[in-house]
């Protein structure tokens, strides 16, 4: 009785699927009754069972695919695309490399945009460290792991629509309390209080923006970046580092025996690119790999390990520093063989923007190949920054090489 009611619940009024099991039963019914007479011996006779034959089919192929549209448009609408396109997208990214990329900030964020049309198997393992802004703010006052990054990063794997994708960007610039907080930050902060867990108010929210893959803090514990200057000075806290605008000698967490997510050693260990960068180098991909555990899974892997290079320096960061200087700084914080290959822009920067970079006293990256070789890895150079209003990587453009790279060097390796 309980399965009949069940049934029963198929033909309620509005669901939109009585129509097409009606149209797809007289398909059927038309098959059965000339299906046995199509060998019918008078002509004129034959050919009517024929052509009912036909409409049968027609009816039978038209009502399934209607059916399936009905099912398919009330578990997943989407309006600007057709179903077939769906269904080849998802299958498609569906078999696509397994990446990880690890960093945080914007750069990282940027890059997941363009990587997110080659494929569903992306893991973003983000840095906990920030202090600042809105992050620092929720940090402070509700003891959860700051938001911000791990936020920019659903968003731009987000599949939802365009509105809920700018409504979590959405930053409130008036309100006693709210002013300078971005909405996503406060949703993840309240779904945190709601699921009663960091790692799980990310899920939930993954799923709210339909993300392609998974974002994962790279540690679940409270955690401090702390740098030691060129001086012997020190300072705690990722806001605080480049304010003091001298050479960072070496960063360091606390506590040193941080836990990694056990989600972000999974993800290493199946991966077949890891991704390192682009970003800020001692506040944003650093932190990741600070957490021994990461550094060591990465190292044992051997995929394609690429660090892409920043295009322009840090203020306060990485002033001076050259392509090789970056990866040198990488490689001293981690393990030796921590990247096999490297992506450095080799696309004109337009001077109006060069200019305008100069009044923060940041400067373009020098790309020094013959250095970079001599630190056995592989150099990879590409037209890959944005022509618009910032010279940061351009997402579409990065992603194609960094596909390009897996495809014509360690796809069948």
């Amino acid at each position: 009785m309980k399965n009949f009611f069940k049934i029963i619940r198929w033909l309620y009024p509005g669901l939109r699927i009585k129509r097409w099991i009606g149209l797809l039963s007289i398909g059927l019914i038309l098959i059965l009754i000339a299906s046995p007479h199509l060998a019918e011996t008078r002509f004129l006779m034959r050919i009517a069972y024929a052509v009912l034959f036909a409409v049968g089919i027609v009816t039978l192929i038209s009502g399934t695919l209607y059916l399936i549209k009905s099912f398919f448009d009330a578990i997943y609408p989407h309006e600007e695309k057709d179903l077939i396109d769906i269904i080849y997208e998802k299958r498609l990214l569906a078999r696509g490399p397994k990446i990880v990329a690890i960093g945080g900030g914007t750069g990282l964020s940027a890059i997941l945009e363009g990587l997110k049309e080659y494929t569903s198997n992306i893991s973003a393992i983000v840095a906990v460290a920030d202090e600042g802004g809105s992050s620092g703010r929720l940090r402070e006052e509700f003891g959860i792991l700051p938001p911000g990054d791990i936020r920019n990063c659903l968003v731009s794997l987000a599949e939802a629509h365009q509105l809920m994708r700018d409504l979590f960007q959405y930053r409130f610039t008036e309100g006693q309390g709210i002013k300078g907080h971005s909405f996503g930050n406060l949703f993840i902060t309240a779904m945190t209080q709601v699921t009663g867990s960091f790692k799980d108010a990310v899920e939930e929210s993954s799923k709210v923006l339909a993300i392609r893959g998974k974002v994962i803090p790279s540690s679940l514990d409270w955690i401090r970046l702390k740098a030691e200057y060129s001086d012997g000075t020190t300072q705690e806290g990722e806001d605080k580092i480049s304010d003091e605008v001298k050479p960072i000698r070496r960063v360091t967490l606390m506590p040193s025996d941080v836990h990694p997510n056990p989600e972000a050693i999974e993800a290493i260990r199946e991966a077949d690119v890891i991704m390192l960068g682009p970003g800020s180098l001692f506040t944003s991909i650093i932190p990741n790999l600070l957490i021994k555990q990461i550094s060591d899974e990465i190292a044992k892997r051997e995929v394609m390990k690429l660090y892409i290079c920043n295009v322009m320096t840090q203020r306060g960061e990485t002033d001076g520093f050259t392509a090789a200087d970056h990866l040198e700084i990488l490689i001293n914080h981690s393990r030796d063989n921590i990247a096999n290959c490297c992506l450095v822009n080799s696309g004109r920067l337009e001077y109006r923007l060069l200019r305008k970079y100069a009044q923060d006293k940041s400067f373009s990256v020098i790309f020094d190949r013959e250095r970079l070789q001599n630190m056995r890895v592989r150099v990879f150079e590409a037209d890959v920054v944005s022509k618009e209003n910032y010279l940061h990587h351009d997402s579409a453009k990065t992603a194609k090489e960094v596909m390009n790279i897996y495809n014509n060097y360690f796809k069948n390796k």
